[in-house]
């Protein structure tokens, strides 16, 4: 076989010749059984592979803002979705957590976290890191009761995992929400009121 390329790059030899002597014909329908393998792998899987990471925070597997400035540009053209709730979340321990038993236990933290956060929103809520210590979920078609029920899922979900005491340090976090009431309003205002009562909440305490 003298173009053993067409096998590892991107443009495949559809099939290699098997009319020849009859003792390859089995090595040469084997060969053509993994050149379809590996291309489908290439063409198919991997663009997906890449895609998901993209738009993914790599610690959590939660959207990034890379993902978060692209639905924003979908919100601001499709209004369907107004009004929409955003709730920005802040671990209160992170450093504490970080100095005193290192950054792999602090990752853990996150993880944990991250995962509380996705077993409290609705199907559909969007769950983003911003990085650090920060989260963001944004909730389409949302009020006041939404936001306020998801927070109260995500307060229980937190005390459960308390309780089974798998941290040094028991997670606590400082939340606000707001709602972004239209497509005519900057995103940004709206994340500005839930970031003022999320720290108006972490300082009150």
């Amino acid at each position: 076989m003298n173009r053993v390329e067409e096998l590892i790059g991107w443009n495949f030899v559809k099939r290699l010749p098997t009319d020849g002597n009859h003792l390859s014909r089995p090595v040469l329908e084997a060969l053509n059984d993994l050149v379809e393998s590996v291309e489908f792998l290439i063409k198919r899987i991997v663009p997906r592979k890449i895609s998901y990471y993209a738009f993914r925070d790599p610690l959590t597997e939660v959207f990034n803002r890379h993902f978060l400035q692209e639905q924003l540009h979908f919100f601001a053209i499709n209004g369907k979705n107004f009004p929409i709730g955003v709730i920005y979340l802040d671990l209160d321990n992170l450093k504490r957590v970080n100095d005193r038993f290192g950054h792999k236990v602090g990752d853990l933290y996150i993880q944990r976290f991250a995962s509380i956060l996705r077993s409290s929103v609705r199907k559909g809520d969007l769950i983003v890191r911003l990085g650090g210590d920060e989260f963001l979920i944004i909730v389409p078609k949302a009020g006041e009761r939404q936001m306020e029920e998801i927070l109260r899922r995500i307060r229980n979900a937190t005390n459960a995992v308390n309780r089974e005491r798998e941290l040094p340090v028991p997670i606590s976090f400082s939340a606000g929400w707001s709602i972004w009431t239209s497509p005519d309003e900057p995103f940004e205002e709206a994340l500005e009121r839930a970031d003022k009562m999320m720290y108006l909440n972490k300082f009150s305490r």
